[in-house]
């Protein structure tokens, strides 16, 4: 490139520019039409401003053609700089984002483009190659030196797809952090509810990271029949599949907890689910205090009605909220228990109910079990099995309420000591970063009721097999 000082003076100038603006830097290179969307370009500013960044997307979002702007900004606007692409297969690497590299390369304008030798491996400024390039390299256990030894003032690391990538690799590729202008970038589709990346975003090490999070939605592109063609495609808009691909979300779990994921999908909104007349209507109560949700579940037989929540609450505007709401309903619609779980501030609430009439039914979930004492280790274990089996009857029906459904499949259970166990709440609230399953106990609270206590009044199915109480 032979530029007389005035023109050296210029380019020099306009990548200053570029460097603090990399939107700027892909409109100059690669026109309008490959202008960033706005997701895209709070990615590549994130990268540009912050050492740690940990991307989550859905399909579709455009993260490859981000990621292969962002090496080119690095590697011109950078001397002495490192960028080395990391991801679990060759193949993933070569057909992704080095493909996208390589077609960027071929429509720079030839200024532009005869700075650069590219190879099937290797980018190198034909001035000064080996300090400005770029290269990929796999990353996996057998080859975990290859993460080690990299070292330049700018050297920038980015892991594709890592997710796939083993958590002892994605350790040591963060003493790429000890260069004095370090920058570690892991990019992924949240495909795992554990592992590195997960802790990324959930985990202990989420303090550390600038987070951004694409979703499928964020292309301008797609449509609503793109979005229906995914949910036939995923298996319904609640799969796990949709979750991860369309929302760019996390998993709940890596496997089925308590309650299978599928009866909790195909209980939604199922309108064959038509309950019985002849059966009582029983309320769920889960006090909670201060800050925390309070959450009522009206269930009829095989449907839930209805789902409120409050937060902030002290006991007696709760009790209040609760009686209104029990007041406003009509006579024929009023429960036949309303079921509190009493530990707590909920004792109060249960003693405040019952002054003001209400059917309040005391619930500890924490005594022994009021059926087969054999078979569950306390009554708490006993209500959310009896859940799961309402909803193995595949004939329940509940709101597509978010909360509610994502708590239902947070527990995991052991039955190691020969009785049932379900996870503690508090054990859930550190596995899912506070997220506490108040909906999902409300639920499991209705069915605190015995199967027979109402016998000579309705018609009551209970969720299990009566045999077990003869």
């Amino acid at each position: 490139m032979n530029l007389n000082k005035e023109e050296e003076a210029q380019f020099k100038e306009l990548l200053v520019a570029f460097q603090d603006n990399i939107e700027l830097f892909a409109i100059t290179l690669w026109g309008e039409e490959n202008a960033l969307r706005p997701k895209q370009i709070e990615f590549c500013n994130a990268f540009r401003k912050n050492k740690r960044i940990t991307f989550k997307g859905g399909v579709g979002f455009g993260k490859t053609r981000s990621l292969a702007i962002l090496v080119w900004w690095a590697l011109f606007t950078h001397d002495d700089v490192q960028v080395t692409i990391f991801g679990p297969n060759q193949d993933q690497l070569k057909g992704g984002v080095w493909n996208e590299l390589e077609s960027l390369h071929g429509k720079l304008h030839p200024f532009w483009k005869d700075l650069w030798d590219v190879t099937k491996s290797r980018i190198q400024r034909k001035k000064d190659g080996p300090d400005c390039f770029c290269e990929f390299r796999l990353a996996n256990k057998d080859n975990i030196s290859a993460a080690r030894g990299i070292h330049k003032k700018n050297n920038f690391v980015f892991v594709d797809e890592a997710t796939g990538v083993p958590d002892e690799v994605l350790t040591v590729l963060s003493g790429v952090l000890s260069d004095e202008n370090g920058k570690y970038c892991l990019i992924s589709n949240p495909s795992s509810a554990s592992g590195y990346f997960w802790d990324t975003w959930n985990g202990h090490l989420a303090p550390l990271w600038t987070k951004v999070h694409g979703k499928m939605t964020d292309s301008p592109h797609v449509t609503e029949e793109d979005l229906l063609a995914k949910e036939i495609e995923y298996g319904g808009k609640y799969s796990r599949e949709y979750r991860i691909y369309v929302h760019g979300e996390f998993p709940l779990s890596d496997v089925d907890g308590l309650i299978p994921r599928n009866l909790v999908e195909q209980a939604i909104e199922n309108q064959d689910a038509v309950p019985s007349d002849r059966l009582p209507i029983i309320w769920g109560l889960d006090p909670a205090e201060g800050g925390d949700r309070s959450v009522l579940v009206i269930r009829h037989d095989n449907k839930v009605l209805a789902v409120h929540s409050w937060r902030g609450l002290e006991t007696k505007q709760l009790a209040f909220k609760v009686r209104d709401l029990y007041q406003a309903t009509p006579k024929a619609q009023r429960p036949i228990a309303v079921c509190v779980d009493a530990i707590g501030i909920g004792n109060g609430v249960w003693s405040d109910l019952q002054y003001m009439g209400l059917p309040a039914k005391k619930v500890i979930v924490s005594s022994s079990p009021t059926r087969r004492a054999d078979f569950y280790s306390r009554l708490r274990d006993q209500l959310w099995w009896e859940c799961k089996e309402w909803f193995a009857t595949e004939n329940v029906c509940i709101p597509n309420n978010e909360d509610l459904i994502k708590e239902l499949l947070l527990p995991n259970y052991e039955s190691d000591s020969g009785k049932i166990k379900v996870e503690k709440k508090s054990d859930m609230k550190k596995r899912f970063k506070g997220v506490s399953p108040d909906h999902a106990d409300a639920l499991c609270l209705t069915f605190a009721i015995s199967p027979t206590r109402y016998a000579s009044k309705y018609e009551w199915t209970p969720p299990v097999d009566l045999r077990q109480y003869e």
